[in-house]
């Protein structure tokens, strides 16, 4: 004989909660596109998802360094549900030049920051996204740099905060996408290699499936990379790395 579950036992499938995603505008996407291939087409993408873009090309790291306080002091975070950073320059894994390439570069943990919860306490709660896009300069072996003093506890590397367990309260660094996609510089300069397959996906993506959860779309973001590096050589093969502490479904359109 069979017998019916109960709904004290019967599995119940809750949504997941999502990230609130209504202000006008939803924050502010800022860019920084030492590069100069991959402004424009960043611009259209997040104006058209409901962000105000601040866009910014061809910085030295100083003027990076000013541009990045500028923004994580803003005000206008209180108002808004999110914040996007997006860097485009040659670099290091760890590092990015600007356009001043005999500096030691800005090292990337420095620029997350200035974004943490008690550097910049209005977007406590709200996700943070950060988009990467380094050609790296094989040669260069910058140094630490000093350009940015941390006021709050000091951040540590990828690799050991991953070797120690999340502490039990919501930290300082919660609600974070750190999508960072590693390229050889001369992908810049070679005929027949495509320096915006990563930006170009990523545009793309946000475009077509906009109501669909951001990281589903990184998922089919990693497909078009792989894709790319089956057909090509070495030197003109990407590596894209995801890191995240999002804590809710984050969907980047309300609409």
């Amino acid at each position: 004989m069979s017998v019916q579950e109960s709904g004290a036992f019967s599995p119940q499938c809750t949504p997941l909660e999502r990230y609130r995603m209504r202000s006008r505008p939803l924050g502010i996407c800022l860019i920084i596109d030492c590069v100069g291939s991959a402004a424009e087409v960043l611009r259209d993408t997040f104006s058209s998802l409901g962000f105000e873009v601040q866009c910014f090309l061809y910085l030295a790291v100083s003027d990076m360094v000013q541009v990045l306080r500028q923004v994580a002091s803003s005000p206008q975070h209180r108002e808004h549900d999110s914040f996007v950073c997006i860097l485009v320059s040659r670099g290091d894994p760890h590092s990015v030049f600007g356009v001043d390439q005999a500096h030691s570069g800005l090292p990337l943990e420095q620029v997350r920051a200035l974004f943490t919860g008690d550097a910049c306490p209005p977007l406590v709660g709200k996700p943070k996204l950060f988009f990467i896009q380094s050609y790296v300069v094989s040669e260069a072996q910058p140094g630490p740099s000093s350009l940015l003093e941390e006021d709050g506890p000091a951040v540590t590397s990828v690799e050991s905060r991953e070797a120690r367990p999340p502490p039990p309260t919501l930290h300082q660094e919660a609600d974070v996408l750190w999508s960072q996609c590693l390229a050889h510089t001369c992908v810049l300069e070679q005929p027949g290699a495509a320096p915006l397959v990563y930006l170009q996906g990523l545009s793309q993506q946000l475009l077509q499936d906009r109501k669909r959860p951001l990281l589903d779309l990184h998922i089919r973001l990693n497909g078009t990379v792989y894709d790319w590096n089956s057909r090509v050589p070495t030197q003109q093969r990407y590596s894209l790395s995801l890191q995240h502490t999002l804590r809710k479904t984050l969907v980047l359109s309300s609409t």
